[in-house]
């Protein structure tokens, strides 16, 4: 992880706000963790935020950061095939989507034992635990935003527990083996159903 922080230009000591998805704002709203984090960077002057994804609000992501001032402060790693490395890299993960069916990233993060920050939205209610895995806003609040983002830069101990409990959750609950079990439970039953076993 030392070269791939080294390669990206974030510090050691920098606490790293992540997010990961295409940068398709309507949808994923990651101008609004651009938004909120001069008011983080008042409370943690190391947060660094890491933007893993492409799309075609990129440049207009980029003008945004450029005009709040935090341009040396975001970073654009653009999109990986394999987003597990930077993960690893983040201290808390932050999905501020407008909308959404489910949210993969945020297992992808809770299996990293990264606790969330993310908007009290569609499938995401079904994904993170409020107040266990990670904290919950309303979306299109970046002040909010800003606010649990530093409420878990400050308490260590929250985010370590928050992130074994989400890494616990997204093994029970969302794990390709569980999907695989209930697939082969559901076919068994339909065939003893119609008697074909």
């Amino acid at each position: 992880m030392t070269a791939l922080r080294k390669e990206l230009d974030i510090p050691c000591e920098a606490f790293v706000i992540g997010t990961v998805g295409r940068l398709q704002d309507p949808c994923k709203r990651t101008s609004d963790i651009i938004r909120a984090l001069p008011k983080v960077l008042d409370s943690i002057p190391e947060a660094q935020l890491l933007i893993v994804g492409s799309g075609p609000d990129e440049g207009m992501l980029r003008a945004l950061a450029a005009k709040l001032g935090v341009t040396e402060k975001v970073v654009f790693a653009g999109y990986q095939a394999e987003p597990r490395p930077y993960y690893e890299l983040m201290s808390v993960f932050v999905l501020a989507s407008a909308n959404e069916a489910f949210g993969l990233v945020l297992v992808e993060a809770m299996l990293s034992e990264l606790p969330v920050v993310a908007t009290r939205v569609g499938g995401i209610l079904t994904v993170v635990q409020e107040g266990k895995t990670g904290l919950l806003v309303e979306p299109e609040k970046p002040d909010k935003i800003a606010s649990k983002i530093i409420e878990l830069a400050r308490e260590p101990e929250l985010r370590f527990k928050m992130g074994r409990a989400g890494k616990a959750r997204a093994r029970a609950e969302f794990s390709s083996e569980r999907y695989v079990a209930e697939v082969e439970k559901m076919y068994l039953d339909l065939a003893r159903a119609r008697a074909l076993i």
